[in-house]
């Protein structure tokens, strides 16, 4: 084969159907992209690898699962961001678990998951302190200016002296909020709520 022949101008293939295949493979990438990475956000897709883990069982029984106004927070609400650039980095990045589950010996399993929940949970904090909890924020969005009812007055006032911190020194959520889906090691949990309440 002649590889300089694929540099040459056309004499057979007009301008104009070479721009139309040109959008016609780019459509259907984009959108074909899209496709996959929407079926890759689904709660069933998480599950395909986290079948025999307790995972999902814990959102449900927590106030992200069970509730009064009945929202069922989906996997990807918490663990992938959802503006674009960032959105595109983390599913790249995740992509590497599908050799995770096919590596590591006995990954889908619950002992597995008892096992390792320290470090995944610390993994999952370090995450979400790396993009200021934006994903909590996509549905809390006005927790400084305008908390509910519901918060107690101890907690509107942490959140208030929170939000007057310069920004570099102001707690992100999930620096407080350890624990809301899934539980996190019993010995932590409690290490780390008395250091909360010591600042607060």
């Amino acid at each position: 084969m002649n590889w300089r022949a694929l540099f040459k101008p056309s004499a057979k293939i007009s301008v104009f159907s070479l721009l139309v295949l040109g959008i016609l493979v780019g459509v259907v990438g984009f959108f074909g992209t899209q496709t996959a990475l929407h079926m890759t956000s689904t709660d069933e897709f998480c599950m395909t690898c986290h079948s025999n883990h307790s995972l999902k069982d814990e959102v449900m029984a927590s106030a992200h699962g069970n509730n009064k106004q009945g929202i069922v927070v989906q996997c990807q609400q918490c663990h992938i961001p959802q503006e674009p650039f960032a959105y595109l980095k983390k599913k790249i990045i995740v992509s590497k678990d599908a050799l995770t589950f096919m590596m590591i010996d006995g990954f889908n399993t619950q002992a597995w998951l008892d096992a390792n929940r320290k470090e995944q949970a610390d993994k999952a904090r370090d995450f979400l302190r790396s993009i200021d909890s934006s994903t909590c924020q996509n549905c809390h969005k006005r927790i400084y200016e305008n908390q509910p009812d519901t918060m107690s007055k101890k907690a509107v006032r942490m959140h208030k002296n929170n939000a007057k911190k310069a920004p570099e020194k102001r707690k992100t959520c999930i620096d407080c909020h350890r624990g809301v889906a899934h539980p996190y090691p019993k010995e932590e949990a409690e290490g780390e709520k008395g250091e909360s309440e010591a600042e607060g």
